[in-house]
């Protein structure tokens, strides 16, 4: 693009409310924002028995796996994960670059992919990279998808169905045991992404359920309740082997740093013992919702991600200033990331937020939204 069609197209972006921008904020906010859901990033405690366990790591692995960034702390954590889930495991750098390495790997231009409509940007592109026919069903309705199978099934013998567990935005849910049966009867290929799911249903909700085996790819980002970085990919043991042959962004990418690799097995070691951390934060999401009802707001949530509908881009950029200025950290989500007329408030709830932090920033909010009209 020249400078000129830059410009504009950020003038653009200014004059609709719509221009980002990176910001840093005081520590003394209440960071209604983050996605550590579990608390288990900012676990002091945690990171000082770490540190006890794992004192003097590398901070760069300085390759990628495939040369000599295949260190036994690697190993070890796959080894692990296949231990709990029951298939083999590979390790990716972000939860972006292992929906993209799959997606890309697997499809091709012969392949139809049904992706809900509210699917992640990174399935997106992955699937824009492998030149697969997309199809979108709407967003949780297992029925349209249905109607979808059956409308294509006789012209593609190579069908690839992605849906994600909790969604980002509206914080609802797949109903994922009707989903496992639809594949069950159609024998379609299955990519399920946990990355809002992961460390609330501790092992994810595909564990819990124990639906690991019905599912080619399952895919765990650990940059939310997982408290880390990077994703797990839970496939079979040829599919495995594939992507260390074939995915481009497994092969060419440095492999994450030993420190990382290490955190990521400690918090999986010990993902079974945070259950206290797990029921506060359950009892938090009850009391929050019957609050939210009690205060007449508008959600479509049903777990600890609640989006709040506020409206306009520009009403949502004053209520979020006003809100920070009274000391919560809060963070629009404006079109075009949501729909025209939905932009949205957007909070993560985690147990180091008190119910009385949630009573009072819903009593500001509903002050807010009743004071601009």
């Amino acid at each position: 693009m020249k400078l000129e069609n830059i410009k504009s197209e950020l003038n653009k972006l200014k004059n609709n409310n719509n221009l980002r921008s990176l910001k840093s904020y005081p520590n003394n906010l209440l960071n209604l924002s983050s996605n550590d859901y579990m608390g288990l990033a900012e676990d002091n405690i945690l990171r000082k028995e770490f540190y006890l366990k794992y004192s003097n790591l590398p901070l760069s692995s300085s390759s990628s796996r495939l040369i000599t960034g295949n260190f036994p702390l690697i190993e070890e954590l796959e080894k692990k994960l296949k231990d709990i889930y029951g298939k083999s495991a590979l390790t990716f750098n972000s939860g972006f670059d292992g929906n993209c390495c799959i997606i890309e790997t697997f499809c091709n231009k012969d392949t139809l992919v049904l992706s809900d409509k509210l699917n992640h940007a990174s399935i997106h592109d992955g699937i824009i990279h492998s030149g697969a026919k997309l199809h979108r069903y709407r967003h949780l309705d297992l029925d349209h998808l249905e109607s979808l199978i059956l409308k294509y099934k006789d012209e593609f013998s190579d069908i690839f169905v992605i849906s994600e567990t909790i969604y980002s935005m509206d914080g609802d849910s797949v109903d994922l045991e009707k989903l496992i049966n639809l594949k069950k009867k159609y024998n379609f290929t299955l990519m399920i992404d946990e990355a809002h799911s992961y460390g609330v249903y501790s092992y994810g909700m595909a564990y819990e359920l124990n639906l690991v085996e019905f599912i080619d790819f399952l895919i765990i980002p650990l940059g939310k309740g997982g408290g880390s970085i990077g994703a797990y990919l839970l496939t079979d043991k040829i599919l495995k082997e594939y992507i260390i042959n074939k995915g481009r962004k497994f092969i060419y990418t440095t492999a994450l740093p030993p420190i990382n690799i290490a955190w990521n097995l400690f918090l999986l070691e010990k993902m079974n013992s945070f259950q206290v951390p797990r029921n506060n934060l359950n009892e938090l999401i009850l009391y929050t919702h019957n609050l939210i009802k009690e205060f007449n707001l508008t959600t479509f949530s049903t777990s600890h991600i609640i989006s709040i509908l506020v409206g306009s881009n520009e009403k949502i950029d004053i209520i979020c200033k006003n809100l920070i200025e009274k000391g919560f950290l809060v963070y629009p989500v404006k079109e075009p990331t949501v729909p025209k007329g939905t932009s949205r408030i957007r909070i993560g709830l985690n147990p180091n937020i008190s119910q009385n932090d949630i009573y009072n920033f819903l009593k500001e909010l509903k002050y807010e939204l009743n004071s601009i009209l």
